[in-house]
């Protein structure tokens, strides 16, 4: 009986890591999977490794004559690069048929809802060269590019010929998971100092300085590719390093040149997930020109009995050439028109490796699951989670309404929210994307709007702002708006949003009608230049008035604004996984600078003040060494010239619900209070640690503690004691003054592997003298989701 249950859970954890695609990418043989083993093995079974020859000499001898010799040396250099990755479900081929027995007769919810719906694809297996296995070929990315170098001039260029992916899992977004993809297997160079590969940062065993942490034998000699080669194993002194260890083959000559290297993590229990991975780089010469050629990264998913899941990432460089003589090239990264869509007899000719047998199965494999309506369902399911929104006519239906969390909401002015929006999908066009809402609320009796129109000057597979942007959009909103928040990007009604530890009663109704163009380039720079109209009329406590003197008090009904608008974003090295208009950071970049410039025009449209604003937001991430902790840290800052009264003043964005959020004051109401110039803070530090694991050493939660403060105390320009015809302060909102505000939280993350729970508690500002009778939260439980590997 055990032991059927343990097979009926083995099946279950193989045909679940299909549905984990986020977590590989393909094709490997049981050869190629044993032996990122066995170059362990083989090194830590040397017995006689400490009398074996040191080649550290020939190591720093090879290394010398490529750097003095390396392609990237050369004045001018150019090449083409062919790319594959593929991610593969792999079965054992004898029990293929009694897996799809079991799949279709078993009744658990597991198999019924989540795996069964994938029993297409065990039609589409196919043998896997020698071996026992069989393979399915889920996923199939192939890019096709030219890479080009002016080192004389400093300048640097790219064009991408051609670029496709195929296979099921659009729901998530091909482009998606490919991003996830190069960040887990990163992008090696042995001779660089450290690689990035699974999050992680690996020592170069080749990078001179590196050389002392390593240690390098001579195993004996060996053909090579027609070439006679020392055979040297290299492992890391430290095993708890991040290092690699594995074979190198240098060239028996004069000046020895690295030929092959074959290696793999010397400590596989650095990484989280992946354990067997095996990396193959290859060299050659033209002439002293030394350049790679070929570049494999094989990752495997799963345990000897129980292979699930198989990656394979397969790097070609073509056609090298050293002298500049296209006057036409590009310096700077150029996409070919219709890469995207190139034919098959393109690809045929450019492909310099076939495809296997399985990858051809692959637009077979993609007809089957349309026609699956058991996978559809789940795709459905899964855009749901993902976007929060569902599309009508199909998956790939043309228009799709949502988010569905902003459905239904609650709050103080509006009572129960009803709203009902959506917009088109790349279905309707690649290009346009019309969308909206209406929503009413059944206190207020009150019915507001919002249209969008944006539209790509380039066409886009999923969504129009996948990267790079280009985008020209228009928006025209009429709703309810908390004043410090942006209402064209507002969170107010999501649901979680309905359960506030203090009233919502501070509300203003704007009309917004707002043009912008929006650029991102290669560098991740991003500029927006724009126009914006605001019509503000306050609809809750509190009240525009100017008290000309004590006994006489002008109760002002509305203000217009305009503004002309500018603004800057720099965040290099950033990567993501975009969900339509939101992005979520695989990589957060090495910094993240956001600069906005606004130029307020008085008598455009009717505006009533003229002012220059401008602000700023930086984020820096650092990581403490040996995943100690990583702490986060935010600097802002902003002024405004001119005389305005309070709505157009910096309001810093509180937080009255009990979802933790990490950018806002968690226990500052909103519009609780206004300047004209500010300097602010923050720093978020998470520990890979907590005190559960005193009692649970393998527990996974994580304790974090972080601070907010602002400080900025209105000048006497914009203080109405001084400038009768600015409005005065009342009903809760006041002048932030003198003594900076502060919040500290403190909470544990990853609980479950999806939960946050902190306590924040307010420092400052916490009397209630100066209120008005409004309400102030001094500390409060915050929930949030986490996630971490």
């Amino acid at each position: 009986m055990k032991g059927k249950i343990k097979d009926r859970w083995a099946i279950h954890c193989r045909c679940l890591l299909i549905t984990c695609l986020l977590l590989s990418s393909p094709l490997i043989t049981a050869q190629e999977a044993e032996e990122s083993k066995q170059i362990i093995k083989a090194i830590q079974g040397l017995s006689d490794k400490d009398n074996l020859p040191d080649a550290r000499e020939i190591v720093l001898k090879m290394i010398e004559g490529y750097n003095e010799n390396s392609y990237k040396k050369e004045a001018f250099y150019y090449y083409n690069l062919y790319r594959r990755t593929s991610v593969d479900a792999v079965l054992h081929r004898d029990s293929i048929q009694a897996q799809l027995n079991h799949i279709k007769n078993s009744s658990d919810l597991i198999s019924k809802f989540v795996i069964r719906p994938f029993d297409f694809s065990f039609n589409f297996a196919r043998p896997n060269g020698e071996s026992d296995e069989a393979n399915v070929t889920m996923l199939l990315f192939e890019d096709y590019k030219s890479i080009f170098t002016d080192n004389l001039n400093k300048k640097r260029g790219q064009t991408i010929r051609a670029s496709q992916n195929n296979g099921i899992f659009e729901t998530i977004g091909h482009k998606n998971i490919s991003s996830f993809l190069d960040e887990i297997l990163g992008d090696i160079n042995l001779f660089k100092e450290n690689s990035n590969i699974m999050l992680l940062s690996f020592k170069g065993p080749l990078y001179k300085s590196n050389t002392k942490t390593y240690t390098y034998k001579l195993i004996g000699q060996k053909q090579v590719d027609g070439i006679l080669c020392d055979e040297i194993a290299f492992f890391c002194n430290n095993m708890k390093e991040n290092a690699f260890a594995g074979n190198l083959y240098i060239s028996i000559e004069k000046n020895p040149k690295l030929i092959k290297a074959q290696f793999t993590f010397n400590n596989s229990e650095s990484t989280n997930f992946l354990k067997d991975i095996l990396l193959v780089h290859s060299f050659g010469s033209e002439g002293s020109i030394v350049m790679p050629i070929k570049q494999e990264s094989i990752l495997l998913v799963g345990d000897d009995a129980n292979r699930m899941m198989a990656v394979r990432r397969t790097d070609i460089f073509l056609n090298y050439s050293f002298n500049e003589s296209d006057n036409n090239l590009r310096w700077r990264i150029h996409r070919e028109r219709d890469y995207f869509k190139r034919d098959s007899t393109y690809w045929t000719a450019i492909r310099p490796i076939p495809l296997t047998e399985s990858q051809m199965q692959i637009g077979n494999l993609e007809q089957a699951a349309d026609s699956s309506k058991r996978f559809k369902r789940l795709e459905r399911i899964i855009s749901l989670a993902l976007n929060g929104s569902y599309s009508l006519a199909g998956i790939d239906g043309p228009v799709e309404l949502g988010p569905l969390t902003h459905f239904l909401s609650y709050n103080d002015m509006e009572g129960l929210r009803v709203r009902v929006g959506g917009n088109t999908t790349i279905r309707f066009s690649d290009q346009l994307q019309l969308g909206g809402y209406l929503a009413y609320g059944t206190k207020d009796n009150r019915v507001k709007h919002q249209a969008n129109l944006v539209y790509s000057i380039y066409p886009k597979q999923k969504y129009l702002w996948e990267y790079p942007k280009k985008l020209v959009s228009f928006t025209y909103a009429s709703d309810l708006n908390i004043p410090g928040q942006d209402m064209l990007l507002m969170n107010r009604d999501h649901f979680a949003q309905s359960f506030t530890h203090a009233p919502t009663n501070n509300m203003s109704l704007q009309r917004i009608g707002l043009l912008t163009f929006e650029s991102e380039n290669s560098h991740n720079l991003t500029y927006k230049i724009g126009g914006k109209i605001t019509y503000d009329r306050p609809m809750g406590v509190v009240k525009y008035a100017q008290a000309i003197s004590p006994s006489d008090t002008t109760i002002i009904d509305n203000i217009t604004s305009s503004d002309l608008i500018l603004s800057l974003r720099f965040a290099p090295g950033e990567r993501f996984i975009q969900r339509k208009e939101k992005r979520t950071a695989i990589r957060r970049a090495t910094f993240e600078l956001d600069v906005t410039y606004r130029k307020g025009m008085k008598g455009v449209f009717g505006a009533d003040y003229g002012y220059d604003v401008i602000n700023f937001e930086l984020f820096k991430r650092f990581d403490v060494t040996r995943n100690i902790a990583q702490i986060d840290t935010y600097l802002s800052g902003g002024k405004i010239w001119g005389r305005v009264p309070f709505p157009l003043l910096f309001i810093p964005e509180g937080n009255q619900s009990y979802v933790f959020n990490s950018r806002a004051y968690n226990v500052m109401n909103f519009y609780e209070f206004a300047t004209d110039r500010f300097v602010a803070g923050s720093v978020n530090t998470t520990f890979d640690w907590s005190p559960i694991r005193l009692f649970n050493k393998d527990n996974n939660i994580k304790i974090g503690v972080g601070s907010k403060i602002i400080y900025g105390p209105l000048s006497r320009a914009n203080d109405p004691t001084y400038h009768p015809d600015l409005f005065v302060f009342n009903n809760g909102i006041t002048p932030l003054g003198n003594i900076p505000y502060a919040e500290v939280n403190i909470g544990l993350s990853n609980i479950f592997n999806m939960l946050r729970i902190d306590y924040a508690r307010r420092l400052t500002y916490t009397s209630t003298d100066n209120t008005e009778g409004n309400p102030i939260t001094n500390g409060t439980i915050l929930f949030s989701g986490s996630f971490s590997f």
